[in-house]
């Protein structure tokens, strides 16, 4: 998978685990916040996406052909 699109993912990742804990806490305004980092995030990478292949959804888009096939558990 491309290096910086993998790296989006992680930050989605950690915005949304971190967002999991502000809710439980009951930090309505941090909340939101996060919420609008997440969807920037989010839509740098449909961005970047498009750019490689328009027709491919992430994350198999940037991704190798062995990736993908390895992912599936197919053989070659």
């Amino acid at each position: 998978m491309n290096p910086y699109i993998s790296e989006l993912f992680d930050k989605i990742t950690k915005l949304e685990d971190f967002q999991d804990d502000c809710i439980k806490s009951g930090c309505l305004s941090t909340v939101i916040t996060i919420g609008t980092q997440i969807l920037e995030l989010e839509k740098e990478v449909k961005k970047i996406s498009n750019i490689i292949h328009p027709l491919i959804p992430e994350p198999w888009a940037s991704m190798s052909a062995d990736e993908i096939i390895k992912g599936l558990g197919v053989y070659k």
